[in-house]
C-alpha cells in the first residue's frame, strides 16, 4: 500500500531530521509529503528541503493566521515570487483561527490574498480553521477549484459545506481522539479524503512527535471506523491525494 502524507512541517521536528523522517515513512509506504509553511522564514527551508528531495517533498508556501502580525513588508511580493519559480508547490497553510486570533482583521486580509494566488496559478489551498464557521461565509463563493480543511475535526454542519462544494478534508490522529469520529468519519465521500499528520504535531501518543510512518495505522483505523476494506480505503486515499497535490 501507498501512501501521501498530505501536511507536515518537516522543518519543525526536533528530535528526528528530515532524511531520517522521509526514510522511514518510506519504509512505511508513505511516498511523498506535503510540507507546509507557517511563517515567512520557512519559505527558503522548505525550498531548500524540496531541492534536497524532490521526488519526495511537495512544498507549500503561505502564512498561518496564528502569524498574521510578524508577516513583514512585501510578503505577497515575495511569495508570489516563490510560487511563480516553484511550478508544483501548493499553497498553504492558511486560513482563520477565531480561537488563538479574536480579532477577523488583518487574518481577512492575509488569507484572501493567498486565496488570490491560489486561484491566480491554478494551485491547491491548504486551509486551516479553528472556531470560525461564521466566519467562512464570505470565502465560499471564492476559494479555488481545489482546497483542502486539513486536520479536520470539527462540527459536522461545516463539514456539509466543504464537501458540498467539492472540498477535501485531510484527516490527522487528532480526530481519533473526537467523541464524534464515527459520524464525521462517514460523512466525508471516498473521494474526497486525505491523511496526513500534521506532524510534530498533534501526534496520537501524548508527548511525542507526529512522524508519517503512523499514517498505515490511522488509515486502518479509519477504514475500519467507516466500515471498509482497508487496501481499498488506502489505495482509494492515494489517488485522491495523487489528485490534489498533481503529481
Amino acid at each position: 500500500m501507498k501512501f501521501i502524507d498530505t501536511h507536515i512541517h518537516l522543518q519543525d521536528f526536533k528530535t528526528r531530521c528530515a532524511t531520517d523522517i522521509i526514510s522511514a515513512g518510506k519504509k512505511a509506504g508513505v511516498e511523498k509529503f506535503v510540507c507546509a509553511s507557517v511563517i515567512r522564514e520557512d519559505w527558503a527551508k522548505i525550498s531548500a528541503l524540496y531541492e534536497e528531495f524532490p521526488e519526495n517533498i511537495v512544498p507549500a508556501f503561505g502564512l498561518h493566521p496564528w502569524y498574521v502580525n510578524k508577516t513583514g513588508l512585501g510578503w505577497e511580493v515575495e511569495l508570489e515570487k516563490i510560487l511563480a519559480e516553484y511550478p508544483k508547490a501548493l499553497v498553504g497553510e492558511t486560513g482563520l483561527d477565531r480561537l488563538h486570533f479574536p480579532d477577523k482583521e488583518p487574518q481577512n486580509e492575509i488569507f484572501l490574498k493567498q486565496i488570490e494566488l491560489a486561484k491566480k496559478y491554478k494551485r491547491p489551498l491548504l486551509i486551516h480553521a479553528v472556531k470560525c464557521q461564521e466566519w467562512l461565509e464570505n470565502y465560499w463563493a471564492i476559494l479555488p477549484e481545489k482546497f483542502v480543511f486539513h486536520s479536520y475535526n470539527g462540527k459536522s454542519e461545516l463539514l456539509k459545506k466543504i464537501v458540498s462544494r467539492n472540498g477535501y478534508v485531510s484527516f490527522s490522529a487528532s480526530i481519533l481522539k473526537n467523541r464524534d469520529k464515527e459520524k464525521i468519519l462517514k460523512a466525508v465521500p471516498p473521494e474526497r479524503i486525505l491523511l496526513e499528520t500534521d506532524g510534530p504535531y498533534q501526534s496520537f501518543y501524548p508527548g511525542q512527535e507526529s512522524f508519517p510512518d503512523f499514517i498505515p495505522e490511522l488509515a486502518e483505523e479509519i477504514a475500519r471506523i467507516r466500515g471498509e476494506n482497508m487496501e481499498l480505503f488506502a489505495d482509494r486515499v492515494y489517488q485522491n491525494s495523487l489528485e490534489f497535490v498533481q503529481c
